[in-house]
């Protein structure tokens, strides 16, 4: 999915602090966790510091999950240390919540490579284990692991993602049964192969439509006959990861869990047709889910129109949603 340029745009919006220290003061309000998730992988996640104010309580803890790409979680900027989407979400909750974001396997702290969004550059590593399956369970064994803290209120659980991570986030919702909220923003809603396809009519002359999607279909049938290769890609990530990812439908993950359930989508979102947005709203409506959808008019991926951020509104709306 496009993230790079999310990706450039928080590197100027969210937290960033004025130090550096590559141990345990990792220069960021967030603890570093070192857990082994039930593939026996080593899996490092950061979940944030307990404001001062909330000594003694038990806080909900909100799971952010980013979009594709190698690069880390956390990013160096001349100003310090970016946070992320998950230092938005600590700044929107305002001390009323903790926020958990994990690292993806073969990817280290402060990681940040040439073209963010892309696998080009990603590890050995990396390129192996990055799959829907695999990646929904290292977030899994994160979100199980902090649970049962004394300072975690269990009751209370969201998981938010953006763009490839709210497939994962859906994917998360229906596994951990104590998720309680799930936000899969920008994600479009059936299989990405659809919007793939969908957004290639679009982009192509009227007379070339049908074969531009056409040419998807057909990428697709080249990743079918060799889906576990980490050599052969397409649009910057690997076969194994889009023959996993492809398979997904949010909106069948989201009917798979009981969590209540906020939508977003831009309507000129380049990198997921709305189409497949306002299908997996109808569908969870009849379906009797709780869903609250925002669709926003004019809206790109990152969920802004006429070059503004949208994300940081989006987050606040999903934040209020989840503590009301």
């Amino acid at each position: 999915m496009r993230t790079a340029l999310v990706v450039s745009l928080f590197a100027l919006v969210c937290l960033s602090l004025n130090r550096f220290s590559p141990a345990e003061d990792l220069g960021v309000p967030f603890e570093r966790i070192t857990l082994t998730d039930s593939l026996n992988r080593s899996i490092t996640a950061y979940l944030s510091k307990a404001p001062k104010e909330s000594a003694g309580q038990k806080l909900p803890v909100i799971l952010v999950i980013s979009g594709s790409g190698s690069q880390s979680v956390f990013m160096k900027t001349e100003k310090g240390i970016s946070s992320g989407l998950q230092g938005l979400a600590l700044m929107v909750a305002k001390g009323r919540c903790r926020v958990l974001a994990a690292e993806k396997p073969g990817v280290a702290f402060l990681d940040n490579p040439s073209r963010p969004g892309s696998a080009m550059e990603g590890t050995p590593e990396f390129l192996r284990e990055h799959t829907l399956e695999r990646w929904a369970v290292a977030n899994a064994s994160a979100l199980k692991s902090v649970l049962s803290r004394s300072d975690i209120d269990s009751s209370r659980v969201l998981v938010l993602g953006h763009s490839e991570g709210g497939v994962v986030a859906a994917r998360v919702a229906a596994e951990v049964r104590e998720v309680t909220h799930v936000a899969p923003l920008s994600c479009g809603g059936v299989t990405q192969l659809f919007s793939l396809a969908q957004l290639a009519r679009e982009r192509a002359p009227a007379s070339e439509r049908e074969q531009a999607a056409q040419a998807v279909f057909a990428e697709w049938g080249k990743i079918l006959a060799d889906p576990e290769s980490i050599e052969k890609t397409w649009m910057g990530h690997p076969y194994r990861r889009w023959s996993s990812f492809l398979r997904a439908s949010v909106t069948e993950e989201l009917k798979r869990g009981k969590a209540k359930i906020y939508l977003a989508q831009g309507t000129a979102d380049q990198a997921e047709s709305v189409i497949g947005f306002d299908v997996m709203h109808a569908e969870l409506l009849v379906a009797g889910r709780q869903v609250v959808a925002q669709r926003i008019e004019g809206g790109d991926h990152g969920l802004g129109t006429d070059g503004k951020v949208g994300l940081p509104k989006v987050f606040e709306n999903v934040v209020q949603w989840f503590l009301n």
